[in-house]
């Protein structure tokens, strides 16, 4: 069982517009990284922090948070969409003009991800990325308020998971099976007094950033439907 984004809905209805190599974007479509720590390397770091953090290691799901903003310190980003495990990327249409360019961006902010991270974790996190080329802007913007929906809908899977790996940490049994319905994932919730009602809305939603006339917009309270969407400006 996997709480990482990568098993979102959202990603799979995508899959058609995932691409590889090197190559220069059609005219019009724009370019979407998806960059997140590895499953098992987040667990693993869940599992050895686990004695010395609070349950959910609210500093490791803030440092994936400012790692993912971070991003938008090179230049490179027209917006960034952060959530504890990953973030997505849109680049600024002439990033991605030219041929090797987009190859060229990705590897730079993945490196730049799992560099920030490992530095806020004083861990080695591994990372992995993955490329998508949208036809315009509004389908992005769909893919936004769709991939929202589903952080928020996995957030008790999630949530189970990283508890799940600090019991492990703590010496105390747990397996993925443990957790396979919601039922079952706020039961190990509550169990351990851990309120879901009562946790941050960027643990629910992620945040969301984009360069801005006076410096970076930063959005800690993402709204819902087109407004959303229309954070991504043309």
């Amino acid at each position: 069982m996997a709480s990482n984004g990568y098993g979102l809905p959202t990603w799979k209805k995508l899959g058609a517009f995932q691409v590889f190599g090197d190559y220069a974007p059609m005219q019009g479509f724009r370019v979407l990284l998806q960059i997140g720590a590895d499953p098992e390397s987040l667990l693993d770091a869940l599992e050895r922090r686990a004695t010395r953090q609070d349950l959910l290691d609210p500093d490791l799901a803030r440092a994936s948070l400012r790692a993912g903003l971070g991003l938008l310190r090179t230049g490179l980003p027209s917006f960034v969409y952060a959530t504890v495990e990953e973030v997505i990327v849109m680049l600024h249409a002439e990033v991605s003009s030219s041929e090797g360019a987009v190859v060229q961006a990705q590897s730079r902010l993945l490196s730049e991800y799992a560099s920030a991270l490992s530095l806020l974790l004083g861990l080695p996190a591994a990372a992995g990325t993955r490329l998508y080329e949208v036809p315009d802007v509004e389908v992005a913007r769909r893919a936004l308020v769709s991939l929202v929906e589903d952080v928020e809908e996995a957030t008790p899977l999630r949530s189970a998971m990283w508890l799940g790996a600090q019991l492990k940490g703590r010496g105390q049994p747990f397996h993925p099976s443990m957790v396979e319905t919601l039922e079952e994932q706020s039961h190990l919730l509550q169990s351990n007094g851990i309120d879901m009602d009562a946790l941050p809305a960027w643990w629910w939603r992620g945040v969301a950033a984009r360069p801005g006339p006076s410096g970076v917009e930063v959005f800690d309270e993402l709204p819902g439907g087109d407004e959303l969407g229309n954070l991504l400006e043309s």
